[in-house]
């Protein structure tokens, strides 16, 4: 199983209103929050009263030749600190997991943005085939995406107060 793990601070922001966000999405809001980048994120079909189950459609840029597109399910939500969607394709559910962790600090907002794929056990055969396109600039792509998007999150947020 690969990992890709993106660690942040965020000023002038608070873990209940990035939750309330993120768990809770609407294509225009979604846009609004990096527009031409982030296209669409908007639940297609509500699970329980926790959003666990909620199917989720998500269509963004991650910088520039990449786009990323589908749909995810919502496997665990504990507000206000996480979020973990898995990724579906074709309603199979596919080993693609994106966790957000939030939490509230004196030093302000710690955002904890893991990607995981691929398979435990002998599915770790496939690790090297994944690498091809899970690879080093895709990595970096991802890192700096995260690295804009969440304090563009907190400024439109405040904006909004």
């Amino acid at each position: 199983m690969l990992t890709h793990l993106v660690e942040l601070t965020v000023s002038n922001a608070s873990a209940v209103e990035f939750y309330d966000f993120m768990i809770n999405p609407g294509d225009e809001r979604y846009s609004e929050w990096w527009p031409g980048e982030h296209l669409q994120f908007h639940i297609v079909k509500r699970g329980g009263e926790s959003h666990i189950g909620d199917i989720v459609f998500m269509d963004e840029y991650l910088g520039k030749g990449r786009r990323l597109r589908g749909f995810a399910i919502v496997v665990a939500a504990e507000r206000p600190q996480q979020i973990t969607w898995q990724m579906k394709k074709a309603g199979l559910r596919l080993p693609i997991f994106v966790t957000l962790g939030i939490n509230d600090s004196p030093a302000g907002l710690q955002v904890s943005h893991e990607l995981r794929i691929g398979y435990s056990g002998l599915g770790k055969l496939l690790d090297p085939l994944i690498k091809i396109y899970f690879n080093k600039s895709y990595r970096a792509a991802l890192k700096e995406h995260c690295e804009i998007e969440w304090p563009r999150l907190a400024e439109m947020l405040n904006k909004s107060r």
